[in-house]
């Protein structure tokens, strides 16, 4: 009898010892309003708990605001002012849940707004214009037990030769729900800069008429983690090639930075 209850003991232990360890659960949010159609990753299970999981989804709700707002006049589109008011309102524990309920609002006015722009068009003369729309989607790069890359991509179209391809990528710390700097990855001091852009650089002169001239990787740029296996700096189109070449993306192996990471990617 003993033994048996040494043995369930020890599989209790085991089953949650092997949850607090797992890798979160990533679910699809839907927004789709009309026009509008985006998929909004939503994270359950962080290391950190709800309170990581809250804080994770509440920045992947805001890049997702972000792209319903190019649709909206220059003038209501401040990155920073749209973050402060952003995170004060929905920073409360549960804040996420009413996070996405606004999403979905914007959601319902940029379809509107959308569709009150294509009947202008037509009205004067657009006839051959086939719809306005914006659509998003998200794919997850990288889970692991304590690091989570998100890339986060749409398309807004509203009249001209082609749309607008939108772009984001975002690695979060499982722990903290701390969205992750670049120089996050590697020691203090180090020259992380230094030894990536030589990978860059080694890339960009394999074809360099794609460019529209060198490229320099800095703190702030895109980045993602790759199947643990890669960091990838990512720029959306424009940043440094023209539209035709999509977002254009560098894959660094990680095993070449091994002396110089902060974290260890599992």
């Amino acid at each position: 009898m003993k033994i048996a209850k040494t043995l369930a003991a020890a599989a209790l232990c085991l089953s949650v010892c092997s949850a607090a360890f797992a890798a979160p659960a990533v679910k699809t949010f839907d927004v789709h309003e009309g026009s509008v159609k985006i998929d909004i990753p939503q994270i359950k299970g962080a290391a950190g708990g709800k309170f990581a999981d809250n804080k994770i989804n509440n920045t992947l709700n805001f890049y997702v605001l972000k792209q319903l707002y190019t649709a909206l006049p220059l003038s209501m589109r401040n990155d920073d002012v749209m973050r402060t008011a952003y995170d004060k309102t929905f920073k409360a524990k549960d804040g996420s849940e009413d996070a996405r309920e606004f999403v979905e609002d914007v959601a319902g006015f940029v379809n509107f707004k959308l569709r009150c722009d294509l009947e202008d068009v037509k009205q004067y003369g657009g006839t051959s214009v086939p719809s306005y729309d914006l659509q998003g989607q998200y794919n997850v790069h990288f889970k692991g037990d304590n690091y989570l890359s998100v890339e986060q991509r749409g398309y807004i179209y509203t009249g001209g030769a082609h749309g607008m391809t939108l772009f984001n990528a975002a690695t979060f710390d499982l722990n903290t729900g701390r969205e992750l700097e670049l120089a996050d990855l590697f020691k203090n001091g180090s020259n992380y800069l230094e030894r990536i852009n030589e990978v860059v650089a080694a890339k960009v002169a394999e074809d360099s008429r794609m460019f529209f001239g060198p490229v320099e990787v800095k703190d702030g740029d895109r980045f993602y983690i790759q199947d643990g296996k890669n960091l990838v700096i990512a720029y959306p189109p424009y940043e440094v090639a023209p539209y035709a070449a999509g977002v254009v993306t560098f894959a660094i192996p990680l095993d070449g930075l091994s002396d110089i990471l902060a974290v260890d990617i599992k």
